[in-house]
């Protein structure tokens, strides 16, 4: 009932996405008075007054064309100033003919104004207070100077309080609505510019890391090549000597080449529109058949041995660049952490409606306190077992582009005895995968 009652003011209204909350006051103003001058209609039968009986249908008769106008037709201002004007010259004949100073009249006048301050552009307010003012000052000023063009039209001192205590009651609800719909903006208002804040300064703090990588860890490789080059020039060296040097040199190339990929990626993957997801069909020992000719080379300078197991017939939908870089990150990982003559394993496995890929090492492992921050930008630096040296966004990517190709990745470590990265992502063959089981189940049964 209450979730009945709830969409249809809603519709009444308007929504908060597609009406101005000018329209919606105005919407909510009118919808109150459409249902409570008809309940003034029986107060005054009540008390009275005939001619007030007319004026309230005629106020009536103008709030609905006015609200009809604004939130079917959409012509607010248009609305608003016929209603106000109408208004105004309902609130002068009310004036005169229910007791002037008397009467209810003056409180209408304030609602009246608040109202149209709560619609009205602020540029506007003093126009329309001066409005306000002159129409009282002028009602009391007639009636201060000639008392007999108003008359008290109460039979009863009773009707007074009555029709005091409703009037009074109906500008609570209307000024209350009003607020409330005041408020409510502001605080939603609030709440926007707030998380608009906040996000502008992470954006700004993950700047000022990058920067702070860009400066600091980008310099440092550059400056070892540079430094084994002028060694190569002017110094005259065995061939052991050189061949050595010549090792150093390409490796440390290699480990530049990968930190300013990923840094491309990352900067890419940040921008807006700059990557896009084109989900294919792949066969995932392919991949990891493809991402192995590159790593092997690191791989062999380390001695460290890599064993793949997985199953050929293993399919997905990702997104092929993004899944080798994804994969070449976590091996590229492996075997920075991984000491010279370790072991890193590749294979896969199922779990209901999903493939998982595994990359495991016995290196090193993650310290406890840097496990939870292993996804987020972080301007320290992390050696590998040979010094080898990152910029901590090889990770960010994994995850980044994981999550973009509806996948997850997860890991388990534990110091001194190694790290397992594991990619999930939906098996293109679930189906088939269980139908097999289940025909296997009954065929052993």
């Amino acid at each position: 009932m209450i979730k009945s009652i709830r969409q249809l003011h809603a519709k009444l209204i308007g929504s908060n996405a597609c009406t101005t909350l000018q329209a919606r006051i105005f919407h909510e103003i009118s919808v109150i008075a459409m249902i409570g001058l008809p309940l003034a209609l029986l107060v005054n039968i009540v008390i009275q007054v005939p001619l007030v009986n007319a004026a309230l249908s005629m106020a009536w008769i103008v709030i609905v064309a006015m609200y009809i106008n604004s939130r079917y037709f959409g012509r607010l201002k248009l609305s608003f100033i016929l209603f106000s004007a109408g208004t105004a010259v309902l609130l002068v004949f009310n004036y005169f003919i229910n007791s002037g100073i008397h009467g209810p009249t003056l409180i209408l006048f304030l609602l009246s104004l608040i109202f149209t301050l709560s619609v009205m552009p602020t540029r506007q307010y003093i126009f329309w207070m001066l409005i306000n003012v002159a129409f009282v000052s002028g009602l009391l000023l007639v009636e201060y100077y000639n008392s007999d063009s108003v008359k008290v039209t109460y039979a009863k001192r009773s009707d007074l309080f009555l029709d005091t205590a409703t009037t009074y009651l109906s500008v609570v609800v209307c000024i209350g609505a009003v607020l409330s719909y005041l408020i409510n903006s502001y605080q939603r208002e609030k709440n926007n510019a707030l998380t608009a804040s906040l996000a502008l300064k992470e954006a700004n703090d993950s700047k000022t890391r990058l920067l702070s990588i860009l400066s600091h860890d980008l310099r440092s490789p550059l400056n070892s090549i540079a430094s084994f080059l002028e060694i190569l020039h002017e110094y005259g060296l065995s061939t052991e000597e050189r061949r050595f040097l010549e090792k150093s040199l390409l490796n440390e190339t290699k480990n530049t080449q990968v930190m300013l990929h990923n840094l491309l990626n990352w900067t890419k993957s940040q921008m807006d529109g700059g990557t896009t997801v084109n989900m294919v069909r792949l066969n995932l020992a392919e991949v990891v058949s493809t991402c192995l000719l590159v790593q092997q080379a690191s791989a062999d300078i380390k001695a460290i041995t890599i064993s793949v197991n997985i199953d050929p017939s293993t399919e997905l939908h990702a997104d092929l660049d993004m899944l080798k870089l994804v994969i070449r990150n976590l091996i590229n990982n492996a075997i920075k952490f991984t000491p010279t003559g370790g072991e890193i394993q590749i294979y896969n496995s199922y779990i209901p409606g999903h493939v998982r890929l595994h990359i495991a090492d016995n290196g090193v492992g993650i310290p406890p306190e840097r496990q939870q921050e292993l996804f987020k930008l972080n301007a320290t630096s992390t050696y590998g077992t040979s010094n080898e040296k990152g910029i901590g966004l090889g990770l960010i990517l994994c995850k980044e582009y994981t999550e973009m190709q509806k996948g997850r990745i997860s890991f388990n470590s534990a110091p001194g005895k190694g790290t397992t990265f594991t990619l999930e992502f939906s098996d293109i063959h679930a189906d088939l995968r269980a139908n097999s089981n289940k025909t296997l189940s009954t065929t052993e049964s």
